[in-house]
């Protein structure tokens, strides 16, 4: 019975105590109450001594970036980088002919193609470009001689033109992956 009594006493009791501190929190009134939130604003202040930076080097740098990317293989982080340089520079054909190539290798040659395409508007003669719509053909299984890879191809230098030592060591090179994979320019970072 004494047991009985003493349970019973807990069961009433103890929920009427801890009631007291619940209650405050629940209606919010407690000292735990969330509050409402603070209006902040958050300003640049302007700085007479810092110059803004230039557009060039900007795009410069994120295209560096995606190419480092590139060669990681961290494809999402170069979409990204070479999306904010077009924003910057929509005309740069590096950075068109770059989303042309991790198009490429996402297996997205629809998008690859338009990204190509850009990049030859803006630059009829670009070797690059047309080299990596020749390895994108590859990929897709097309054949050299379609109309698509045709219509891409630079116009031909005359047969008097010298050859770079690396064009020619490319083309002598017994590697296959030297010969078909897309190529990104270099540049000094």
């Amino acid at each position: 019975m004494r047991r009985f009594l003493l349970t019973a006493c807990c069961c009433l009791v103890l929920p009427a105590l801890g009631g007291c501190s619940v209650w405050g929190r629940l209606t919010g009134q407690g000292q735990f109450a969330s509050r409402a939130p603070l209006d902040v604003r958050i300003r640049a202040v302007p700085n007479a001594d810092l110059a803004p930076p230039d557009p060039a080097a900007v795009v410069n740098r994120l295209y560096a970036r995606a190419a480092d990317a590139i060669r990681a293989r961290d494809y999402a982080l170069a979409l990204d980088l070479l999306q904010v340089a077009a924003a910057r520079a929509p005309g740069d054909v590096r950075v068109l002919n770059a989303q042309g190539v991790v198009y490429d290798e996402l297996g997205r040659f629809d998008l690859s193609g338009r990204y190509y395409a850009r990049a030859l508007q803006a630059d009829p003669n670009s070797a690059i470009v047309a080299n990596n719509i020749a390895y994108s053909a590859r990929l897709q299984g097309l054949k050299a001689s379609s109309p698509t890879l045709q219509a891409a191809a630079p116009p031909s230098a005359p047969a008097s033109a010298p050859v770079s030592a690396e064009a020619s060591s490319l083309a002598a090179s017994p590697d296959p992956a030297a010969a078909t994979s897309p190529t990104l320019p270099r540049t000094k970072a």
